[in-house]
């Protein structure tokens, strides 16, 4: 199944998760990075054969930070419940209901997923901090990135899982710096 099946297949619901991101005013964590999030997952799924079960890893990509629209600290564990209820009003099995949870619960920084479709969104959400949309959220509105800066130097070597992660990184960190140099000489 290709990921354009995948989206149409769970389009109501992806769409309460576009709605939901729309509304969130940190630019560290706005629907660019939901966006950034959603293309590393689909990157990661496209060259990890680990027998990872895409339709969960696509909509909890969507899903993973919506819970921030009522709070930071947490929002893991909101964004899941808030999932869970979506999901429950559908279709949805237990079992797709239940994965998606856990693929959301643990993803951040300092978290480990219980799952592989959680390790491998926590690869694409900490991909995203080197991603353009949230770094060009950030510079257009001001937003200081300090504690993204901050963990840029253990990303590769002590929070990301996968090799491919890894690849992924040395390649967009250069993308990032490029992304800097224009912006500060205006090319």
């Amino acid at each position: 199944m290709i990921y354009e099946d995948i989206e149409t297949k769970h389009k109501k619901i992806i769409d309460i998760a576009k709605n939901y991101m729309n509304m969130i005013k940190d630019n560290e964590h706005d629907i660019n990075h939901m966006y950034d999030v959603v293309n590393y997952t689909k990157e990661l799924l496209n060259n990890i054969d680990d027998n990872i079960d895409k339709e969960v890893c696509i909509v909890s990509a969507y899903w993973h930070d919506v819970g921030r629209i009522k709070k930071d600290s947490g929002h893991e564990q909101l964004s899941s419940k808030m999932l869970k209820e979506e999901l429950k009003k559908t279709f949805y099995s237990d079992v797709f209901i239940d994965k998606c949870c856990q693929t959301i619960e643990n993803h951040k920084w300092n978290m480990y997923p219980k799952n592989k479709e959680g390790l491998l969104l926590k690869d694409a959400d900490k991909l995203a901090w080197l991603g353009r949309g949230r770094w060009i959220s950030c510079l257009k509105n001001k937003q200081k990135l300090d504690s993204i800066i901050e963990l840029l130097p253990k990303l590769k070597n002590e929070i990301l899982y996968f090799d491919e992660s890894k690849k992924i990184y040395d390649r967009d960190i250069v993308n990032l710096v490029k992304l800097l140099y224009s912006k500060i000489f205006k090319y």
